[in-house]
């Protein structure tokens, strides 16, 4: 029994030794059980994270993918946004020039058109600017010789000034006198009707008065039969009269008068055919277009004589004008310009009509010439060859910087330099030009004159050299300085020969009475009725800058023609006044009263 339960008590110790072996084989199980899920959680978490870490990886790719584009497209951006920044500051800066241009070029339209000052007068405005008073503070008072404060010149008003000679009465001698007597009727004393008696002296008076008188010959031409039988009974018949051209049935003085009130006085055709149709003379526009055709014939010596006459020349004006022409001979429309030239010689001025502005024009009437040409720089003249020598006008280049002055601001106290520094030649160059007309050249006074102005122009020269050195330069300022230095050469040939001008006014009011005449009457319709229109101002130009009656020479010359049965008299030399004796001369002098042209 106690054996027994030895082996129980052994039996249950043992048993609760394998409990406890069991219990902490439990807890060893759950530890590892804890560790493997505690592993499985670890490698779920690494795994997720390797998931995640791929994730953000792609991303970041793609990020840095992005980045990179970006940072070539903001390169390209940047390259893009210089590209046009420097595009767009380019055209303003066009832009700007092409303002400035546009200001100059309104500024003086507005001048040329609108405004009542002239070109002179601005630079003298310029030139006479106030002062700041600042500056005037500081400046001392100008004083005379004796020693007294000069006054600041007035202004002068316009017309005739108080207190001044004045101009004699005009004289009058060459009109016809027609006494009219002026009495009263019934003269006597109101009181008892005593007549009065009348004084052999009278009160006198003259008015002018004016009354056009139109009135036709009437022809009566005698006819005469022989009396004899030598000839049997022959009819003779008186001469018909002289006609300007067969079959016409207007007077020399009728064609005459249309022709000066047409191109000399550059009243419009139809004005002067109203104004005769109220003095009783109705006129039909064919009739005179049809005669001024045939008209145009008689006048080819007369204007090739004076073309020659001006090609023998050796100093000329020249210059040139739009001419509308609506048809040629062909009836076909001009849609084109036409231009009409002058050139003037010191004795003949010669107006050409043609299609074209080219050099064509020039070139062909200076083949054979030798001489100085003054004209504007268009560049038909330059193209000339080298035995026309070219002297430009100082007008045209003063101009360049009235319209820098006129349209640009911030050049204007430059501009307005350069403008006094003309004004100062031109001054000079009348003081030496006077003394030449005076036949002083030689005298201390002569060269005093020239050395003056050949001074001032190399002045002039320095100073465009120094200027074009300079940086920074405006584009208007470049173009006008590069013309000076372009043109230079020409600009100053006058130095050479007194005769040689300063500018080309010349041909410029040369042309005034053709421009009048185109405006008025708004050109010509057909091809030769230009070329007549030339012909004419050819003839009566020359004519007055000669000092000729042209209204009486024309008449004189027509009543020539009428001789020849309508054509051109064989000698047309006593109508150039080259050629016109003294006593043809003085029997067609114009009047003192009318103004030489040019």
């Amino acid at each position: 029994m106690l054996a027994l339960r030895k082996s129980i008590e052994t039996d249950n110790q043992a048993v609760s030794e394998n409990g406890r072996r069991l219990q902490e084989l439990l807890r060893a199980v759950q530890s590892l059980e804890r560790k493997v899920a505690s592993v499985e959680r670890e490698q779920a978490a690494r795994k997720a994270a390797e998931k995640r870490a791929d994730t953000l990886q792609w991303k970041v790719d793609r990020l840095e993918l992005e980045l990179r584009r970006l940072k070539d497209g903001r390169w390209e951006t940047e390259e893009f946004l210089h590209r046009t920044i420097r595009s767009l500051e380019l055209k303003v800066s066009h832009l700007t020039e092409a303002l400035e241009k546009a200001n100059q070029t309104i500024a003086w339209f507005r001048n040329d058109k609108f405004g009542r000052e002239s070109e002179a007068n601005k630079v003298h405005k310029a030139a006479s600017e106030e002062v700041p008073a600042s500056q005037k503070a500081d400046q001392p008072e100008e004083t005379s010789e004796a020693g007294t404060t000069k006054e600041e010149p007035v202004k002068r008003k316009r017309g005739q000034q108080p207190g001044s000679k004045g101009h004699p009465r005009s004289d009058r001698s060459g009109l016809t006198e027609k006494p009219v007597v002026l009495e009263i009727e019934n003269c006597a004393c109101p009181e008892c009707l005593t007549p009065y008696v009348e004084l052999p002296e009278t009160d006198d008076s003259r008015m002018v008065a004016i009354s056009i008188f139109l009135f036709q010959y009437f022809y009566q031409r005698k006819r005469y039969v022989a009396q004899c039988t030598c000839l049997g009974k022959k009819l003779v018949t008186a001469p018909p009269p002289p006609r300007l051209y067969p079959g016409t049935t207007l007077h020399n003085t009728m064609w005459v008068y249309l022709a000066v009130m047409r191109y000399l006085n550059g009243e419009p055709p139809n004005r002067t055919l109203k104004h005769l149709s109220l003095s009783g003379l109705p006129l039909a526009a064919g009739t005179v277009v049809g005669g001024f055709k045939v008209i145009a014939t008689l006048l080819d010596p007369l204007y090739e004589a004076i073309v020659t006459r001006c090609q023998g020349a050796d100093l000329w004006n020249a210059d040139e004008t739009t001419q509308p022409v609506f048809e040629d001979d062909e009836g076909n429309r001009n849609k084109k310009r036409w231009w009409i030239w002058v050139i003037a010689s010191n004795d003949a001025v010669v107006y050409i009509l043609d299609r074209s502005r080219s050099k064509e024009v020039p070139s062909e009437f200076f083949a054979g010439s030798r001489g100085v040409l003054m004209t504007d720089r268009l560049s038909s003249y330059k193209a000339l060859h080298d035995a026309i020598q070219k002297a430009w006008c100082w007008v045209h280049q003063r101009r360049d910087f009235i319209k820098i002055y006129d349209g640009n601001p911030r050049l204007r106290a430059w501009a307005k330099q350069w403008m006094l520094e003309i004004t100062t030649l031109f001054l000079l160059n009348h003081k030496r030009l006077k003394l030449w007309q005076d036949n002083k050249t030689g005298t201390k006074e002569w060269n005093q004159a020239q050395d003056a102005v050949e001074q001032h122009i190399d002045k002039l020269k320095a100073l465009w050299e120094e200027e074009l050195k300079q940086q920074n330069l405006h584009k208007e300022q470049k173009k006008a300085l590069r013309s000076l230095h372009k043109h230079w050469d020409g600009l100053t040939i006058f130095l050479l020969d007194p005769r040689i001008p300063l500018e080309n006014n010349r041909a410029e009011r040369l042309l005034k009475g053709l421009v009048i005449n185109r405006k008025n009457s708004f050109g010509c319709g057909k091809e030769w009725a230009g070329h007549m229109n030339a012909k004419f101002h050819t003839i009566f130009q020359t004519w007055l800058v000669n000092g000729l009656n042209p209204e009486a020479l024309l008449l004189d010359y027509f009543n020539e023609c009428s001789k020849t049965s309508g054509r051109p008299p064989p000698d047309v030399s006593q109508f150039l006044p080259w050629t016109m004796s003294e006593e043809r001369k003085q029997a067609f002098t114009l009047p003192k009263s009318y103004k030489r042209p040019a």
